[in-house]
């Protein structure tokens, strides 16, 4: 190699790189359209469980997506910073005392934008797990979907505290 030439990149590394721009530009333009991504994240849920319903099978990983829904759900209801498990003193969160201060009310653990990412995300990836019969695991569903409820009954009951 001379002197002052930059290494050249394989075909396969430049494709790829190509690909993850591409991938980031759709990402990039999608994002002001908050409506248009939770219609597609939600169309995406309904393909899923009527793959599943259609197919009588996959309760598994319904169960498994179902649950990961819910605790990207927490997380984007939870706030960053806790006041509660503010320690410093006990009146709570105070208003800024200088003016370099910002007040912030409620900054969301997860993001909306992630939050809608991640489901659109797991979702096609359950929605491919439906195509190999490996995770078609042999349940009672009737017990996971009492097992959910109770477990979105006390997540809720202790996030509202």
């Amino acid at each position: 190699m001379m002197e002052g030439e930059a290494p050249s990149r394989n075909i396969v590394s430049q494709f790829f790189i190509r690909i993850s721009q591409l991938y980031q530009l759709q990402l990039d333009r999608l994002t002001p359209h908050t409506r248009i991504r939770w219609g597609g994240a939600v169309f995406l849920i309904f393909l899923f469980l009527l793959r599943v319903f259609t197919k009588q099978g996959w309760y598994i990983v319904t169960y498994a997506l179902g649950i990961y829904h819910l605790n990207l759900f927490i997380a984007f209801l939870t706030p960053k910073i806790d006041p509660a498990l503010d320690l410093d003193d006990d009146q709570g969160p105070e208003l800024p005392t200088h003016a370099k201060e910002e007040f912030r009310p409620f900054i969301r653990r997860l993001p909306e934008f992630k939050f809608w990412y991640a489901v659109a995300k797991s979702t096609v990836i359950g929605i491919i797990c439906t195509f190999f019969e490996v995770f078609n695991v042999p349940v009672f569903w009737p017990i996971l979907v009492m097992y959910f409820i109770t477990l979105f009954c006390i997540t809720m009951k202790r996030q509202i505290k």
